[in-house]
């Protein structure tokens, strides 16, 4: 298992899955996620890893009205 925090990334740098386990707690409003840690974990291979933010994104941060659409 290796230690990659510091590069925001969506993909595990040591196995190339993208599936990761996160803290994270809920709105109760909105039943979405309210917030989520930036230290997590591959699923597959355990390998720590920090998650990304839209503002990471190499194409730039994608824009969404309030109905959820992307413009």
């Amino acid at each position: 298992m290796i230690d990659a925090r510091g590069i925001p990334t969506c993909i595990c740098p040591n196995c190339g899955d993208n599936l990761f386990r996160a803290l994270v707690s809920f709105d109760p409003d909105t039943y979405t996620i309210g917030m989520y840690h930036l230290d997590i974990q591959c699923n597959s291979c355990g390998a720590l890893a920090t998650a990304p933010t839209p503002i990471d994104n190499p194409g730039g941060p994608t824009n969404t009205n309030e109905d959820g659409f992307k413009f």
